[in-house]
């Protein structure tokens, strides 16, 4: 909880000897803030919103989704109805609007990316994404 605004975030935690191993998570997650920061707020994608570094790890800020991911509504509710198929679909498209419109392109749709908030989706992982 931000002891300022009292907003919930989701905090993403790396060890700094990790990016020394992987040279390709720097690089992902450099893009991932690049990309978040400069795309105009979406409901339909995650919001990023701070770095903090200590000698040992790295914490990125995230807006917290409380409905946690697709894939788990999936496993949990099965075949989905139609019409709330062609909702969540129609959500995911207002995402891509944006990214197309921004010249991005996320690289890494899958049930696991994609988050819930209050039932409205939000893509996330922008990891392996990339600018056009």
């Amino acid at each position: 909880v931000n002891i300022k605004t009292n907003q919930e975030v989701a905090i993403k935690m790396i060890k700094a000897e990790t990016f020394k191993k992987h040279l390709k998570l720097e690089e992902g997650t450099v893009n991932e803030i690049n990309i978040l920061t400069n795309l105009e707020p979406c409901q339909h994608i995650i919001r990023y919103y701070d770095m903090l570094k200590t000698v040992n790890n790295f914490y990125f800020v995230y807006e917290f989704c409380n409905g946690g991911t697709f894939e788990a509504l999936l496993k949990k509710e099965g075949a989905l109805p139609e019409k709330v198929a062609l909702g969540y679909f129609a959500q995911l498209l207002e995402a891509f609007k944006l990214l197309n419109k921004n010249n991005v392109m996320h690289r890494d749709l899958k049930p696991d990316n994609i988050l819930i908030h209050d039932g409205i989706l939000k893509l996330a992982d922008f990891g392996f994404c990339k600018p056009l």
